[in-house]
């Protein structure tokens, strides 16, 4: 038995939807006795919202970046919290412009000072209004093309507060989760979890965020369309999920 791990979004799903091919390799790598699943910085709700339209049944979660990790039935294997006190810091340490997402509680909430987000959840005027002293996950999103400003914010995070939160970069987006929380963390939990070989664990994914997973997988493959960080990282180069997983098949 083998596992692919995919990133979700621009790897699995993308802004016109899940690709047919995609979906029916992934089928046929299931039938064949595999499994299938997500590894990304979304929410359980992201993922099952932006999935309702589309014929697909993932075999585990790898979830907001490693903090929390379900399998098939959406039975907890790890789950990992920020105390509310980091998420303080980290609002602190941010610009108040750039807008702020903060994971508690299955809920999504958006500190966003311009009131320009159209990111689903629930819209906050300040981080107070949060009343929980842990929350699952937050992240930063610069404007759209900005990455060179996440990663200066990125490396001013690890600067600071390197031995409170875990930070990753996605493009112009910040991942931030649990210390020692990696999308690489849950890879190994996973293949614990389903007692396998290294050998037999593949990962794909198109961003920064996803360098953790490919040391943690025993192949890794990313897009042609990738940042050519990524794809140096890489063990492979595909155009799509569907190719990466013809190969994969196709070792057997």
């Amino acid at each position: 038995m083998k596992i692919l791990a995919s990133d979700f979004d621009n790897t699995l799903l993308f802004y016109d939807g899940m690709r047919e091919n995609d979906l029916k390799a992934i089928k046929e790598f299931q039938k064949q006795g595999n499994l299938f699943g997500v590894c990304t910085g979304r929410t359980l709700e992201g993922i099952e919202r932006s999935s309702k339209d589309f014929d697909i049944d993932y075999d585990f979660y790898i979830l907001t970046t490693g903090s929390l990790i379900l399998n098939k039935n959406k039975d907890i294997i790890l789950q990992k919290k920020i105390p509310m006190k980091v998420a303080k810091k980290l609002r602190e340490l941010v610009c108040d412009d750039i807008h702020m997402s903060i994971v508690c509680q299955g809920k999504v909430y958006h500190l966003d000072k311009h009131n320009t987000s159209t990111y689903p959840g629930i819209k906050i005027k300040n981080i107070e209004e949060i009343n929980a002293e842990e929350i699952d996950a937050c992240g930063f999103h610069y404007p759209r093309g900005e990455i060179q400003a996440a990663r200066v914010m990125i490396n001013k995070i690890k600067d600071e507060l390197s031995n409170q939160v875990s930070a990753f970069q996605n493009n112009e987006h910040i991942d931030l989760t649990s210390l020692g929380c990696s999308k690489g963390k849950g890879i190994d939990i996973i293949k614990d979890y389903f007692h396998l070989n290294l050998k037999d664990v593949y990962g794909i994914g198109d961003s920064f965020n996803d360098l953790p997973m490919f040391e943690h997988v025993g192949h890794s493959y990313t897009f042609d369309y990738s940042d050519q960080e990524v794809k140096e990282k890489a063990d492979h180069v595909v155009t799509s999920l569907a190719e990466c997983i013809d190969e994969i098949l196709k070792e057997d």
